[in-house]
């Protein structure tokens, strides 16, 4: 029966690129936060094809926004004046190098906001966070012999809401990622916008955005080895623990692990002022 849990407990499957195992649960989920490592993931590339297309789109907003906005100051007669117009074209010329070069100021904003997520997993690092899933479960069964036949009863009827919870996280992991690749695909439009007086806030609120799906990395790293920490301590109230409540924990902790990485992008946010 341990064979059959480790056969239907243990998934180790590749996809863009990367190597998603149950086995070192925490060094998964690791590569596909770590910026450095979601940089070499195979769909990176389309955020920068989608961007180069984008530029002379946002270049053609930006001469048009800059147009409304210097007219708009021409028609203010009693406020014109030679210091508004120049700052006017500085302002221009500064927005016009921006956008034409947003994917590296963009990459540069990632790389510092995954400062702060380097300097967390060096200090988790030492944490009891090696997790094998499988192996965990197996470990959790009850030594009674009704407990123990009650516990592989239930972990076969339970594994496809278990590992639908497993999909679940997955997919709100890579969603981050996609998410990265839509900021640095877009990214010059809103800058675009700052030609605009009142285009300039949602500028800046698109950059906070970008560095609010940074800081995820740090949320989502976290709630992995939380998740890993519980999982594990699963094994250290066998004695004490029957067969259903071992189930229990296990899916209270899916759960909690799922809602903690859902939460992880409101929270970010609110974080960095996004909103």
């Amino acid at each position: 029966m341990d064979g059959l849990i480790r056969i239907l407990y243990n998934f180790k499957f590749s996809v863009f690129g990367v190597t998603l195992d149950s086995a070192n649960l925490v060094g998964s989920i690791q590569q596909l936060t770590d910026f450095s490592d979601v940089q070499n993931i195979n769909i990176w590339s389309i955020g920068k094809t989608v961007n180069d297309v984008i530029v002379p789109i946002a270049l053609s907003l930006l001469i048009l926004f800059f147009m409304i906005n210097l007219i708009k100051k021409s028609m203010e007669v009693e406020r014109i004046s030679w210091e508004r117009v120049v700052m006017a074209f500085i302002s221009f010329l500064l927005l016009k190098y921006f956008i034409q070069n947003g994917y590296t100021f963009l990459t540069t904003i990632m790389n510092i906001v995954n400062d702060i997520f380097v300097s967390v997993t060096n200090v988790l690092s030492n944490s009891n966070t090696n997790i094998n899933i499988a192996e965990t479960l197996i470990n959790a069964i009850p030594s009674g012999f009704v407990d123990k036949i009650m516990t592989y009863g239930l972990y076969l009827i339970l594994f496809i809401p278990f590992m639908t919870t497993i999909v679940q996280i997955l997919t709100q992991i890579f969603l981050r990622i996609v998410k990265l690749i839509l900021c640095f695909a877009f990214a010059p439009i809103p800058i675009a916008l700052a030609a605009d007086d009142e285009g300039r806030g949602k500028a800046v609120q698109f950059f906070l955005f970008a560095a609010s799906v940074g800081l995820e990395a740090v949320i989502i790293y976290l709630a992995t080895n939380i998740y890993a920490i519980g999982l594990s301590g699963l094994s250290g109230t066998v004695s004490s623990t029957n067969a259903i409540s071992t189930i229990v924990a296990m899916l209270f902790l899916n759960g909690m692990y799922l809602a903690v990485i859902q939460y992880g992008s409101q929270f970010a946010e609110k974080l960095v002022g996004g909103h």
